[in-house]
């Protein structure tokens, strides 16, 4: 349904000057980045910034204690949403001292807040199935629990329309298991219609 995979995204602002043998009107200027031009919640028209949602959202026991920066995810071609963040509280990768030992990940605890335009993401509970239907503050969506299929993490998706698009959060929680993942998922959700339309 939506991916985990962190992307960066980096616009350079520098100017380059084309020079041209002909006269000073004829020198242009381009942007670096135009051709690949930056995708963020301003740049889409999202209804929120996904990277502003904070790690207030969340309840304590699973915020970064240093309030580590999310990091702006762009969509992939295949991907339902157009701007989303990324969020990583999860433990660093385990190093083994062991001859011949190779390093493993940690326990991932890991939050994608994504906005999807009009139309774009499907919101009916009979287009995903085990949803169940969840209470956003004033809003009406979805949430549904599952397992990551690739880490064998506790997952929880929560699905969201808001007046313009679709908000949705995608977790997996395997550092914190004593933490329900769809109580953190309904607080994030509950926390942007509470400010969103």
């Amino acid at each position: 349904m939506l991916t985990l995979a962190a992307v960066t995204v980096a616009c350079l602002s520098t100017t380059l000057p084309v020079q041209s043998a002909a006269t000073a009107q004829d020198k242009k200027t381009f942007q670096l980045g135009d051709l690949d031009p930056k995708v963020d919640a301003q740049s889409v028209g999202a209804a929120f910034d996904p990277c502003s949602v904070g790690w207030d959202a969340m309840p304590p026991q699973v915020r970064s204690a240093t309030n580590a920066k999310p990091k702006l995810r762009a969509p992939d071609k295949d991907d339902v949403f157009a701007v989303g963040c990324r969020y990583d509280n999860g433990d660093a990768t385990v190093v083994t001292t062991e001859q011949g030992g190779t390093p493993k990940q940690g326990r991932n605890f890991i939050v994608l807040i994504v906005w999807a335009k009009p139309g774009q993401m499907k919101t009916a509970q009979s287009d995903h199935q085990g949803a169940q239907p969840a209470q956003f503050g004033s809003k009406a969506g979805l949430l549904k629990a599952g397992m990551n299929r690739a880490s064998q993490e506790a997952s929880c998706t929560a699905i969201m329309p808001l007046a313009n698009g679709t908000a949705a959060i995608s977790i997996t929680n395997g550092r914190f298991p004593q933490v329900d993942t769809c109580v953190v998922a309904k607080s994030i959700g509950t926390a942007i219609a509470e400010k969103t339309p």
